[in-house]
């Protein structure tokens, strides 16, 4: 289908990578389909025990001298999908279509972040028109989880000082910097009790969700778990009984159901009066909605239902720190909650592009979960990308867009984590650039890739590579 679409073979390998599964953990067939295309046109390659697979092409003819490029990008992919969608992400290839100037998935994320780099990529290779230094092309796994692939990869086999990654998401856009990133999960135990009363179901679905990154600024994508706890903080005597939101935690969460009770003789007026108000500011397309229950039969010991509501009210959330220019510079994402048989779990992050930012808020937070009482069960730092005084790289990259198109390629500072991160602590000379096509809601089944943007950063792409 894609491939009537020109640039035809970006897309044509965007539409055969999309009919592979590639989980995150389960990279296993997108590998095999790599090493493939590689043994295919004789091109060298290998793998590690982290699903990572390198793939080099000798440099073209005249091109011997030059220094080699890295090419980099991740295999897998976010996978969330609307409600009724019955996809299989382990076994079910996407079911792509096209609206307009978009390709989208029906009912699930398209998985352009990154499934467009890793084309782009294998385009680069299969092109016989571009007159290339050495290239080496890094293919790396689990980058929306764990980032074990990154972490892992031996970069000591890798030549080139200089790296262009295709996670950017931008047209137009080139990556710079991006934020140092801490992602937590914790628990908060409880005891249940019995109960008889009368309470509420909160109800809040189809909020947009998004990119904890790179949608964070955005407040009108709203976040559910925290609005429906701003309501409830507001009642006196609250017990809750269920709570279950949120999905994964890089991602902005887009439903949250809470059950509860409340002694509180105007809570219904309250909460009416509230989510009214949230309607009316993030619009019909949302869900928000309160129902009454009658008789809950059991509920959170009301001490443990004051620290879970505090915790959660307490964290902040969205954009906190801005520069001049309205970039945020530091930011908090409530992710999911779950509720298990003895204890609530909750996860969230923090970004921050600035340190001492980051050391603020990380002793904040650290004050919040002994206030509270919870107890972490997992936690990781993500590596930033600090910005480079001298990047040779980006100053070609501006000089090359500017001579394309007649535009000014602009530098930015991304909330967004990348590998990069990884890249320069383990090669501090390492000159980082990150630059994609425009994808938008990505992390949500609203996920969509420009056609147009694609065809502009593919030619941009294969002039850089000829000229360097």
């Amino acid at each position: 289908m894609l491939e009537k679409i020109k640039p035809c073979k970006v897309m044509k390998y965007f539409e055969e990578i999309s009919a592979i599964p590639r989980k995150p953990g389960e990279e296993e067939k997108i590998v095999e389909y790599l090493k493939q295309f590689a043994i295919e046109r004789n091109l060298e390659y290998y793998t590690d025990n982290f699903k990572n697979i390198i793939i080099k092409k000798e440099a073209s003819e005249g091109k011997e001298k030059f220094k080699p490029i890295a090419l980099q990008a991740h295999t897998d992919m976010i996978c969330e999908k609307i409600p009724e969608s019955k996809h299989d992400f382990s076994k079910d290839g996407l079911e792509l279509f096209i609206q307009d100037d978009f390709i989208k998935a029906k009912g699930t994320t398209l998985g352009a972040d990154d499934g467009i780099g890793v084309a782009i990529i294998l385009a680069v290779l299969d092109c016989e028109k571009i007159n290339a230094p050495k290239l080496e092309c890094i293919f790396t796994s689990e980058e929306e989880t764990t980032m074990l692939g990154a972490i892992n990869l031996d970069l000591s086999k890798i030549e080139s000082n200089r790296i262009i990654s295709f996670d950017g998401a931008k047209e137009g856009k080139l990556l710079v910097s991006s934020a140092e990133c801490n992602e937590w999960k914790g628990k908060i135990d409880f005891n249940i009790e019995k109960a008889d009363k009368n309470g509420f179901e909160l109800i809040y679905d189809n909020f947009k969700g998004g990119h904890s990154g790179g949608n964070i600024g955005d407040e009108t994508r709203g976040n559910p778990i925290k609005l429906a706890f701003d309501v409830i903080k507001k009642l006196k005597n609250v017990e809750l009984s269920y709570v279950e939101g949120g999905s994964k935690v890089n991602v902005i969460p887009r439903n949250i159901i809470i059950k509860f009770t409340s002694d509180d003789k105007n809570a219904e007026e309250i909460i009416e009066k509230e989510i009214a108000l949230q309607r009316e500011y993030y619009g019909n397309e949302v869900k928000i909605e309160c129902n009454k229950i009658q008789k809950i039969q059991k509920v959170i010991d009301r001490d443990s239902s004051n620290r879970i509501i505090n915790f959660i009210t307490s964290f902040q959330n969205g954009a906190i720190k801005r520069d001049k220019n309205n970039n945020v510079l530091q930011s908090g994402n409530m992710a999911k909650v779950k509720t298990n048989d003895a204890n609530i779990e909750i996860e969230f992050s923090e970004r921050s592009n600035v340190p001492e930012y980051e050391r603020e808020y990380l002793k904040y937070l650290d004050n919040l979960i002994k206030k509270y009482e919870m107890k972490i069960l997992w936690n990781q730092n993500l590596k930033g990308v600090p910005k480079r005084e001298k990047n040779v790289l980006v100053d070609e990259c501006k000089k090359l867009y500017k001579e394309l198109f007649n535009e000014d390629l602009e530098e930015i500072v991304s909330q967004g984590v990348v590998e990069g991160g990884f890249f320069v602590n383990k090669k501090s000379e390492c000159e980082y650039i990150c630059i994609g096509p425009n994808i938008y809601d990505v992390h949500s089944p609203s996920e969509r890739l420009s056609i147009n943007s694609t065809i502009k950063t593919w030619k941009f792409i294969k002039e850089l590579l000829n000229k360097m």
